[in-house]
């Protein structure tokens, strides 16, 4: 059944549908489900954009204040900007449920919102810009959540002009977690759903081309992206063959690998289809329930 949210007021449902997910099962801060590629060359290092939905698993794993992370998105190749970019949720908050959005290189923290996302039963939607030839500083990284463009950052770090960091190298990049330098172990396994995981080489695109308002309801929905320019590197990733779940459908044949991923992590919980969960903030005391 689709969520209510989605559904416009003359009952009609979204124009779009996305029918799956895939599931990032969370072991440990170095265990669970991830992808990888290493494209075979570079793509462009100045203009790119990534694109997903996700919904949390749990907030459990993370500790108030221990900063750890879950990564949606990341390449490590390198102790240095140019080597390494990582997209993040982060707990650096006292309170376990104040979670954080940042996209960093390696020692830059270009940026990290100062709102807090709470709630696990969301999906969400991130589109990350990296614009570094833009002649204005502030639009070079930009950041939207649900369509609507973050402009308030606890910490905020223009690039330079012409800035390349790590993705988009010919390097490794995994989607659901970060690499270790030293070891190439597993770091920060996302925990949850991720749905139209999209990545575009050579277009700052902004987030009108992955979904839009349904009318007359303030409602972010997702847009069929099959009709973009995904560039040399770039890829289209949703999970409709539970057999290839990192197969890529953008018609690049940058299919990703999966690992700790298997036919039962591809899920019917999606944006167009939210599925009711436990609210793990919602903690009544034992005894209180009616």
């Amino acid at each position: 059944m689709f969520s209510s949210e989605l559904w416009n007021k003359s009952g009609a449902a979204p124009s779009y549908s996305i029918d799956q997910s895939i599931r990032f099962p969370w072991a440990s801060i170095t265990s669970g489900g991830y992808m990888t590629k290493t494209p075979s060359g570079a793509g462009d290092r100045t203009a790119w954009t990534f694109s997903t939905w996700f919904k949390l698993g749990g907030l459990n794993h993370f500790t108030p204040a221990s900063n750890y992370y879950y990564a949606l998105f990341s390449c490590d190749s390198s102790t240095s900007d140019a080597g390494r970019g990582m997209l993040l949720i982060i707990a650096d908050s006292g309170v376990e449920s104040a979670i954080k959005i940042q996209f960093q290189g390696h020692s830059t923290v270009f940026l990290k919102t100062t709102r807090q996302f709470r709630d696990p039963s969301a999906w969400y939607h991130i589109t990350l810009v990296w614009d570094s030839d833009n002649t204005i500083a502030g639009e070079r990284c930009r950041l939207y959540i649900n369509g609507e463009r973050e402009t308030s950052f606890t910490t905020q770090n223009n690039p330079t002009s012409g800035q390349e960091i790590g993705i988009n190298l010919a390097a490794e990049h995994r989607i659901g977690g970060t690499k270790n330098l030293s070891s190439s172990a597993l770091n920060y396994p996302f925990d949850g759903y991720m749905a139209d995981i999209v990545f575009i080489d050579g277009t700052a695109y902004g987030p009108e081309n992955f979904g839009e308002f349904k009318e007359d309801v303030e409602i972010w929905i997702p847009k069929d992206v099959s009709g973009l320019t995904f560039g040399t590197n770039g890829f289209w990733i949703d999970g409709r063959d539970s057999s290839d779940l990192g197969d890529d459908e953008s018609g690049q044949g940058n299919d990703y690998a999966v690992s700790g991923l298997a036919a039962h992590d591809q899920v019917f919980d999606t944006p167009t289809n939210n599925f009711c969960v436990l609210n793990p903030i919602s903690k009544p005391a034992y005894g209180s329930y009616m």
